[in-house]
């Protein structure tokens, strides 16, 4: 089975002797109702400054003159869309902007990480129905470092998971969709499914697939397998990808792992 997607992507290049600075700016109020989720970020900020050396500042939004308010927002809009996804809050759902278009910190913590003072990601947003959280972005990062969390996102990864949060079923009739960067206990899974069989189909996304992409996936299916006290047999694997070599298809086939190419197909 291949899939027909069509992705327009842009390269920047940087002069060589740029050196990339990263920094984390989280936004909140005092007082607010999310005070323990507050303790736990910053937590988290502190052990991803002291273990990869990535600064934050925290800012009480009640401080800030309105131009400075308005810089931030602009700020969070200036993020690609196809990163940043859904920032405006809808019904039950908390992200960076009320529905008045205001900061909505009263509701929920916004971090933005800069990039050479430029924003490039926001948390919360959403990519199609894919609810991307603080903490467990944090998690993430604590875990890989920053640089590599940005690369094992790859091209890939965050559209095609939105892609299969609203469409499911392009990877069989019946399909549907559980969740995406869950923790499974061995890793974070990119995205969870459930087909028509009842069956959790653990994915695994790469822009270009190895031999590690298999030995990942078939870890997190074990843990996922661990943490619901599940037979590993009764879990799909499936690893979905731009390219793969001979020796990932052998893999695939070796350990019943379903390998799928992305394929770009010109329709008119």
């Amino acid at each position: 089975m291949s899939l027909d997607v069509t992705l327009n992507i842009s390269l920047l290049s940087f002069p060589t002797q740029l050196r990339i600075m990263y920094e984390f700016i989280l936004y909140s109020e005092s007082a607010s109702a999310y005070t323990n989720s507050l303790e736990k970020i910053t937590g988290a900020l502190d052990d991803i400054k002291n273990k990869w050396g990535i600064n934050y500042k925290t800012v009480d939004v009640g401080a800030l003159s309105p131009s400075q308010i308005e810089r931030a927002k602009d700020d969070i809009r200036r993020i690609a869309p196809q990163i940043r996804g859904k920032i405006v809050t809808s019904r039950n759902t908390f992200l960076p902007l009320s529905r008045s278009k205001n900061l909505n910190t009263k509701n929920t913590p916004i971090l933005v990480l800069y990039q050479n003072r430029n924003p490039v990601n926001v948390y919360p947003h959403m990519l199609g129905t894919a609810y991307f959280d603080i903490v467990s972005e944090l998690a993430n990062i604590l875990r890989i470092g920053l640089e590599a969390h940005i690369v094992s996102k790859g091209i890939l990864e965050e559209p095609m998971q939105k892609i299969l949060a609203d469409n499911p079923s392009i990877l069989g009739v019946g399909v549907s969709f559980k969740g995406v960067n869950e923790d499974v206990g061995f890793g974070v899974a990119d995205v969870l499914l459930q087909d028509e069989k009842g069956r959790t189909v653990v994915v695994e996304i790469e822009t270009n697939a190895t031999e590690m992409a298999v030995a990942q996936v078939q870890r997190l299916a074990a843990g996922f397998a661990s943490q619901n006290n599940l037979p590993v047999e009764n879990l799909r694997m499936v690893i979905l990808c731009q390219n793969f070599d001979a020796r990932t298809a052998k893999a695939c086939q070796g350990t019943n792992v379903e390998l799928y190419k992305l394929v770009a197909e010109r329709v008119c």
